[in-house]
C-alpha cells in the first residue's frame, strides 16, 4: 500500500512540475502573440460621420464595476464587461449634442432590469435627446416588464409578431420558515431593534405580519405607482390604462385570437409589428444612413464612451474635480467583491479622491440595502473625514439605499434621492441558527465546562444561555440608538422626530423627502451639480473611482478576446473542468460583521 501511495504522489509530483514549467511558457507565448496582434491595432477606429448610437447592453446596469473574474474571463470568449450606468446616461447626453449621432437605438433583449430607479435616471437623458430633435427606437422580439418602461419612452417601439411583452405589476413574496425550522429541530436566534425590522420576519412567522403588510403597500404601490403613469405619459395613454390592461388582459387576448403581439399593438403599447427584416429596414430610415450591408450605421456604447472621453480628457484637464466614490451591493468588511461593497475598498477610494489636489466636492453614489454594522461606520467615518477637510459631501441614491446605506448616507450636507428610492429602514438586528435541537434529537449529549459564565455560552450545539442571548439583544439595541443619534445629528432633526420614522419602517425617495430623510429628489447629475454649487465651482470634471484590475485580470481578458474560440474545448465540460480545482468551500454569506449585528434590509433589492 506505502508503495503504491509513493507511486501515485511521483506522479502527481511529476504532472506538477510539467504544469509549473509549461504553464508559464505557454502564457507568456500567448501574450506576446496577443500583444503583437494588439500593437498592429493600436489606433482605434474613427467613428463614423453619421451613425446612430446602439444602446445594447448585456447583463446588469451597475454603479461599480467588480473585479474581472480571470477565470471566467479567459473561458469565456463572449465576457463581456458590466455596463456602468454613469456611462450610458453620460452617453445618451453626449450624443444630445454630437451632430454625428443622428439617433438612438434601444436593444434590450440581455438586460437584466434595469429597475425603475435606473429608468428614471436614463429617461432623463432620452428626454433631452429627443429634445434634440432625434428619434429614439425600441427595437425588440420579447419585453419584460422592466425592459418596456425604459422603452416606453421612445418615439418608436417595434415587437416581432411572434414576439411579446408581459405586464403583470409589481410583488413581493418572502418565504416564511417558523414551522419549517421546528419541524427540522433547528433554533434560529433572532434579536432586533426597531419593531418594523423585517429581515428576520421570516424566521419568526409562517406568514406576513399585518404591520409589514402595511408598509409593503404603502412603498410597493408607489413604486407601481410611478412604473404606470411613467409608461403611460410616455404612450400619451391616459392615467389608468396600463391597470384596466392588466385587469382585462385575459379577455383582450382572446379578442386577438389569442394574439400576444397583436394584443400588445391594439392596446397601444407598441407601435409596429415587424420581423427582424422589417425592423432592419426601418432603423436605417429612421437613422438615415447604411453601412456597406445595407443596414442601419450603428457605434456601440462603449466605442463611443471610449472616443468621447478621450476627446473630453484634455478639454477638462485642470478643472476642479468633482470625485463619485459608487457604493454597490452588501456592505460588508474588507475587500468589495461581485455584489458587495466593501468597506477597505470604499475607505481606500476615499483616500484615493483625497489625495487629490484639485478635489472640489465628493458625490457618494449609494446602492446599497446596507449590511455590516461595523463596515457602515468605517466608511462613515472616512467620509467624516472629507467633511472636517471642509470638502463637501454630497449622496446621490440610487435604486436602494436603506438600513446600512443609509447610515452612511446620514451625515452628508445634501442627499438626493430619485422618487422611486428604496431608503429608510432604519434598524438593527442580529440573527444566527443553532442546532442543539438535531443535536438531542439524534441522541448526542453535549457535556463540559468553562473558566466563566460566558466561556460556551454561545454555541452551535448547545444554543445560547440566557445570559448571552441578553448580551446579543443589548449589541442590537446599542446599534439602534447609534443610528438614530446620527440620523437626527446628520438630518438636523429631534431624537423623537428620527424614531416616529425609524423602526425600521421602508420609505421610498418621494416619501422620505416629505419626511426630511433626504433633501432633493433627483439624479446623479442633480447631485453633481449641487455639490459644485456647494463647492463654489462654474466649470469641474468629474472623475469616478474604481478597483484597478489585477495584472492576471488583464492577462486573461486579453487573451480572452485574442484567443480563437476555437482553441479552447467545446461545451460546458472544460470549463466545469477548471472549476474543480477552485476552492471546495466558499463562504456564500454576506454576513460578516465582526459583532454579528446588522443594518440590512433583505427586502430591499433592487428587483423591481
Amino acid at each position: 500500500m506505502m508503495r503504491l501511495l509513493k507511486g501515485i504522489w511521483r506522479v502527481l509530483s511529476g504532472i506538477s512540475r510539467v504544469i509549473t514549467v509549461l504553464a508559464p511558457l505557454v502564457f507568456v507565448a500567448i501574450f506576446v502573440i496577443a500583444f503583437s496582434a494588439g500593437l498592429s491595432d493600436s489606433t482605434p477606429e474613427p467613428l463614423p460621420e453619421k451613425a446612430a448610437l446602439l444602446i445594447a447592453p448585456s447583463g446588469p446596469l451597475v454603479e461599480d464595476a467588480p473585479p474581472v473574474d480571470p477565470v471566467s474571463a479567459f473561458l469565456n470568449q463572449d465576457y463581456d464587461q458590466p455596463t456602468l450606468l454613469n456611462d450610458l446616461v453620460r452617453a445618451i447626453r453626449w450624443a444630445a449634442e454630437d451632430d454625428r449621432i443622428t439617433a438612438l437605438v434601444l436593444d434590450l433583449e440581455n438586460l437584466a432590469g434595469p429597475s425603475t430607479s435606473q429608468t428614471l435616471e436614463i429617461s432623463d437623458a432620452m428626454a433631452e435627446f429627443q429634445a434634440a430633435g432625434k428619434p429614439v427606437i425600441a427595437a425588440g422580439d420579447f419585453y419584460t416588464q422592466a425592459h418596456y418602461l425604459l422603452a416606453s419612452q421612445a418615439d418608436h417601439i417595434l415587437l416581432h409578431p411572434e414576439g411579446g411583452m408581459f405586464l403583470e405589476g409589481f410583488s413581493v413574496y418572502r418565504s416564511y420558515l417558523k414551522t419549517f425550522l421546528e419541524k427540522i429541530r433547528v433554533t434560529m436566534h433572532v434579536f432586533r431593534a426597531g419593531e418594523s425590522k423585517s429581515a428576520v420576519e421570516p424566521y419568526l412567522r409562517d406568514d406576513m405580519s399585518e404591520t409589514e403588510r402595511r408598509i409593503v403597500t404603502q412603498w410597493l404601490g408607489g413604486l407601481w405607482s410611478t412604473y404606470t403613469q411613467h409608461a403611460e405619459a410616455g404612450r400619451d395613454l391616459p392615467e389608468g390604462e396600463m391597470d384596466r390592461f392588466i385587469a382585462d388582459f385575459g379577455g383582450r387576448l382572446q379578442a386577438s385570437n389569442n394574439d400576444l403581439a397583436e394584443t400588445i399593438l391594439a392596446g397601444g403599447w407598441v407601435d409596429v409589428l415587424a420581423d427582424h427584416s422589417e425592423m432592419e429596414d426601418a432603423l436605417a430610415e429612421w437613422v438615415g444612413v447604411t453601412d456597406d450591408e445595407g443596414h442601419a450605421e450603428m457605434i456601440g456604447l462603449g466605442r463611443y464612451v471610449d472616443d468621447v472621453k478621450a476627446s473630453l480628457s484634455l478639454e477638462l484637464e485642470g478643472l476642479p474635480l468633482i470625485a463619485i466614490v459608487p457604493v454597490e451591493g452588501t456592505i460588508v468588511p474588507g475587500d468589495s467583491e461581485e455584489g458587495m461593497a466593501g468597506s477597505d475598498t470604499i475607505t481606500g477610494y476615499i483616500d484615493m479622491v483625497l489625495e487629490a489636489e484639485d478635489l472640489a466636492a465628493v458625490v457618494l453614489r449609494v446602492n446599497s440595502p446596507g449590511g455590516s454594522v461595523f463596515a457602515s461606520d468605517l466608511i462613515r467615518r472616512k467620509l467624516a473625514e472629507v467633511r472636517a477637510a471642509e470638502i463637501p459631501v454630497v449622496v446621490s441614491m440610487g435604486s436602494v439605499a436603506a438600513s446600512g446605506g443609509y447610515w452612511i448616507a446620514a451625515e452628508a450636507d445634501e442627499i438626493w434621492a430619485l422618487p422611486t428610492t428604496i431608503t429608510g429602514s432604519i434598524g438593527a438586528f442580529s440573527a444566527f441558527p443553532t442546532i442543539e435541537g438535531v443535536i438531542d434529537y439524534i441522541g448526542v449529549k453535549v457535556d463540559g465546562l468553562g473558566t466563566t459564565p460566558l466561556a460556551g455560552a454561545a454555541s452551535l450545539n448547545r444554543g445560547l444561555s440566557p445570559e448571552m442571548s441578553n448580551i446579543v439583544q443589548a449589541l442590537s439595541y446599542g446599534a439602534y440608538e447609534d443610528f438614530i443619534e446620527l440620523v437626527a445629528t446628520g438630518r438636523n432633526m429631534s431624537d423623537a422626530d428620527v424614531r416616529e420614522i425609524a423602526e425600521g419602517i421602508v420609505w421610498i425617495g418621494a416619501d422620505a423627502a416629505e419626511i426630511g430623510l433626504v433633501d432633493q429628489l433627483g439624479g446623479l447629475q442633480e447631485a453633481v451639480e449641487s455639490a459644485a454649487a456647494l463647492a463654489g465651482v462654474d466649470q469641474w470634471r468629474t472623475g469616478r473611482t474604481q478597483v484597478p484590475p489585477s495584472f492576471e485580470s488583464i492577462l486573461l481578458e486579453e487573451l480572452s478576446r485574442s484567443f480563437s474560440a476555437s482553441v479552447l474545448p467545446k461545451g460546458g465540460w472544460f470549463e466545469s473542468l477548471i472549476e474543480g480545482f477552485r476552492p471546495v468551500v466558499k463562504g456564500v454569506s454576506d454576513l460578516r460583521d465582526p459583532m454579528h449585528v446588522y443594518v440590512q434590509c433583505l427586502a430591499c433589492a433592487p428587483v423591481l
